[in-house]
């Protein structure tokens, strides 16, 4: 292959990439956008409820702790 037609290919294969999406091509993309945002979104609520979770667990041990602290000491002091 000479200059010239690696040019003419190199040319050609701009022009290809340069050419509007087709209507399919443009649905896979909001396919593929649309689903990677769902699983975004799925991914962050499950973070979010895990954080709740272990708040709340932590606040309920915490509830649970106090409660037998305080019933230690009405047992003691009675």
């Amino acid at each position: 292959m000479n200059a010239f037609e690696i040019e003419q290919i190199e040319q050609r294969m701009n022009a290809r990439t340069s050419l509007p999406l087709s209507y399919v091509a443009w649905s896979e993309i909001e396919h593929r956008a649309r689903a990677e945002r769902a699983r975004m979104i799925g991914k962050a609520i499950a973070t979010f409820f895990a954080v709740v979770s272990a708040k709340l667990s932590r606040f309920t041990g915490q509830v649970r702790r106090t409660a037998a602290e305080c019933t230690d000491a009405r047992l003691n002091h009675g």
